[in-house]
C-alpha cells in the first residue's frame, strides 16, 4: 500500500482528494499548517501533520517515507515579496522530494507556468515546475488548471457597490475557466493512476467565455443585467490596494490580468486544446447567487 502525502490541507481541491484516496484505501497523511484542521482530518481517515510548509526541517522530515506526494503552494498573505516567499516553500519542497528519494509527484501548477516571467503568481511555478523536472528518477505531473469561477465571488462587493463586474482583461480574449471539484476530480485521478514517467503537463479546464459574457451568466443568476468593465492595469492595481492588498500582491494579480488580457497566459493550453471538464459557468452561477445572497 502506498504512502501519500498531501499539501495544502483540506481547502476545495485538497480535501476530495484525501477523502477519494481514503476510500480506495491509501494511507494518507495531510500536512496543516494549524491544529484546527487537525479533528476534520482525522475525521475523514488520514493522518494530520501540523507545521509550516516554510520550514525546510519540518518538510524534509514530513516527506520521510512517502511513496507520493501532492504538492501546492498554499496562499501566501503576510510577505513583501510574494515571488521570494512562493519560492521558498517551493525549494523546501523540492529539496525534500530529492532527499527522500519520492518517486511520484503530482504538482498543482497553473496555467501560464510556461511562460516564466510577467504573469504575477504564477511566474514562481514556473520556476517551481522546473526545480522539480530537475530532480533525478521523479516522476511528475505538473496539472495547470485555469482561472478559477471562485474567483469571481471577489467581485461581489464591486456588484453590490457598482452594478458592475470588471478587471484589466476579458474584453476581447475569452478566459478559461474551471471548477476547484474538477481539479479535484483530477488529481485524483492521477495520483491513484501514477501512469506518468518523467514530467508531463495536464491542463485543467472547465469552460471558456468572455467577460460579457461571464457578466451576462453570473447577473442573470441573481437577478441583475451586469456589464463587464475593463479597467487599464493602474484602475486594476489601486482597487485592489483600496481592497486592502498589500502591494506585491496587487502588483502580481495586476500582471496576471494584463498577460490574460495580452493572450500570452493562455497561450499554451490553446496549443494544447485538452477536452473540457464538465462543470460549466452556468453550474457555477448557482454557487454564485448563493454567495451574493448570503
Amino acid at each position: 500500500m502506498k504512502k501519500y502525502i498531501i499539501t495544502g490541507s483540506i481547502g476545495h481541491i485538497s480535501k476530495p482528494i484525501v477523502t477519494a484516496l481514503i476510500k480506495s484505501g491509501k494511507e494518507v497523511t495531510v500536512i496543516t499548517s494549524t491544529t484546527d484542521r487537525v479533528g476534520e482530518i482525522e475525521k475523514l481517515g488520514a493522518k494530520a501533520l501540523v507545521g509550516k510548509v516554510e520550514d525546510s526541517s519540518f518538510v524534509l522530515e514530513a516527506f520521510k517515507n512517502a511513496d507520493v506526494v501532492y504538492t501546492m503552494i498554499p496562499p501566501i498573505w503576510q510577505t513583501a515579496n510574494w515571488k521570494a516567499s512562493q519560492l521558498e516553500v517551493a525549494s523546501n519542497y523540492a529539496a525534500s522530494i530529492k532527499t527522500n528519494g519520492i518517486k511520484y509527484v503530482v504538482n498543482l501548477s497553473s496555467i501560464g507556468a510556461h511562460v516564466g516571467d510577467g504573469v504575477g503568481p504564477v511566474d514562481a511555478l514556473h520556476d517551481f515546475e522546473k526545480m522539480l523536472n530537475a530532480i533525478p528518477e521523479l516522476n511528475v505531473r505538473h496539472l495547470r488548471p485555469s482561472f478559477f469561477y471562485y474567483n469571481f465571488l471577489a467581485q461581489i462587493g464591486l456588484i453590490k457597490q457598482a452594478g458592475i463586474m470588471g478587471a484589466n482583461y476579458g474584453e476581447t480574449e475569452k478566459l478559461f475557466l474551471v471548477h476547484p471539484a474538477d481539479i479535484a476530480r483530477v488529481a485524483t485521478e492521477e495520483l491513484l493512476n501514477l501512469n506518468f514517467k518523467g514530467s508531463s503537463i495536464r491542463y485543467i479546464i472547465g469552460d471558456e467565455r468572455s467577460g460579457k459574457e461571464i457578466a451576462s451568466v453570473l447577473g442573470k443568476a441573481i437577478g441583475k443585467d451586469l456589464s463587464w468593465v475593463v479597467f487599464t492595469d493602474e484602475q486594476q492595481k489601486q482597487g485592489l490596494l483600496q481592497a486592502g492588498l498589500p502591494e506585491t500582491h496587487a502588483s502580481g494579480y495586476t500582471n496576471m490580468g494584463r498577460a490574460l488580457r495580452e493572450g500570452f497566459m493562455q497561450e499554451d493550453a490553446r496549443k494544447s486544446k485538452p477536452s473540457f471538464e464538465k462543470t460549466k459557468l452556468e453550474d457555477f452561477a448557482k454557487e454564485f447567487a448563493s454567495a451574493f445572497n448570503n
